[in-house]
């Protein structure tokens, strides 16, 4: 958070920081950003067809709901 502030300003810096083991790809190697922003914002992230592993988007999707 510090290096964002020195190097982005504070205006740029997250309120929180999540660590996951794996992000949402599609297989062709592609990461989901639609989905994640979806799930952060509570909204349902629609069209999943194309995802590699649905356990990727679930564990964020149980990291955003925990209290913190």
């Amino acid at each position: 958070m510090k290096l964002v502030d020195e190097q982005l300003g504070a205006v740029a810096r997250p309120s929180r920081v999540r660590f996951v083991s794996v992000l949402p790809k599609t297989r062709s190697g592609k990461l989901l950003r639609r989905a994640i922003q979806a799930v952060c914002e509570g909204r349902d992230p629609g069209d999943l067809t194309t995802i590699e592993d649905p356990a990727a988007l679930q564990q964020i999707r149980e990291l955003v709901q925990r209290p913190v």
